[in-house]
């Protein structure tokens, strides 16, 4: 793990969830002739952060069948963690100390222009957007002014990402921002295959 940086920001993939809801590992879904997760990582490159890393399970094997190994660092979850996604993004956070912008493995349809521009790389706020079903927790900028709360609420055994943020919003730590027209269709995710085949209808609608 690189120590930590007085560069801009990193780029954290969340790519370890355990889909149970899917039926089979999302990050290994194909999706554009690629597994889902390596697309994912192609964008988060193609941003340009200090540091690239991707959160997962160490028995996915995803570190065995990386296109560009040497550009990213690997940031396993502990054996028998049970924290999620908040855990992951606190351990990042920990690790490297950096504004750490955030890519959740199943959002296909986000793309590295939005990453770029829309999404704030703020030293001081964390920065996130609303969409219809609240504040987006799996995609946005977590700031290392956020890390002792989020620490604080693992330790008490919350583990709600949304939670977290809205908390960090009420004490002027985080930002919500809201969308421009259009671009809710890129934080549209898949927890199903039903949600799944929808995204690839959605897909082929566009061409």
């Amino acid at each position: 793990m690189p120590a930590p940086s007085t560069a801009l920001f990193a780029t954290l993939l969340l790519a370890g969830g355990r889909s149970q809801r899917m039926g089979e590992d999302k990050a290994q879904l194909m999706w554009q002739g690629r597994p889902l997760w390596q697309v994912q990582l192609e964008k988060l490159l193609e941003v340009e952060s200090s540091h690239c890393l991707v959160a997962c399970r160490e028995e996915q094997e995803l570190h065995l069948d990386c296109p560009d190994d040497e550009a990213v660092t690997w940031l396993f979850d502990p054996v028998e963690d049970d924290n999620g996604p908040l855990g992951a993004i606190t351990r990042a956070l920990a690790s490297i100390a950096v504004p750490t912008l955030v890519l959740a493995v199943d959002m296909p349809f986000m793309t590295t222009d939005f990453l770029r521009t829309r999404l704030e790389r703020s030293r001081e706020r964390g920065c996130f957007f609303a969409t219809g079903h609240g504040i987006e927790p799996m995609t946005g900028c977590y700031a290392p002014a956020m890390l002792p709360l989020m620490e604080k609420r693992l330790a008490r055994g919350e583990k709600s990402l949304r939670g977290a943020i809205s908390e960090c919003v009420e004490l002027g730590l985080a930002q919500v921002m809201h969308l421009n027209e259009g671009e809710e269709t890129l934080f549209t995710n898949a927890n199903t295959p039903g949600e799944w085949q929808d995204c690839q209808h959605f897909k082929e609608r566009l061409g």
